[in-house]
């Protein structure tokens, strides 16, 4: 896997950080994910560029996650 790179030159500041923090444990603890999982860690390179592309709003950041999460296990199921 590779690692985590930020896909944009826009900075993360620590309330962005805070947001982000905030909908990626959630949708692990709804998950059961380990937080350093491979899912988890492909969720939050997500989650970053979504923010980075200007979702910054929580409640879009967790649809968007959830949406994310069922497009996956669709792929798995066919």
């Amino acid at each position: 896997m590779r690692p985590l790179q930020a896909s944009s030159d826009v900075p993360l500041l620590p309330e962005d950080l805070d947001t982000l923090q905030r909908v990626f444990d959630r949708l692990c603890n709804e998950h059961r994910w380990p937080r350093d999982s491979a899912f988890a860690q492909r969720y939050g390179r997500m989650l970053i560029e979504a923010y980075q592309a200007g979702t910054t709003n929580e409640l879009h950041l967790l649809m968007a996650g959830r949406s994310f999460v069922r497009s996956r296990e669709a792929r798995r199921t066919v």
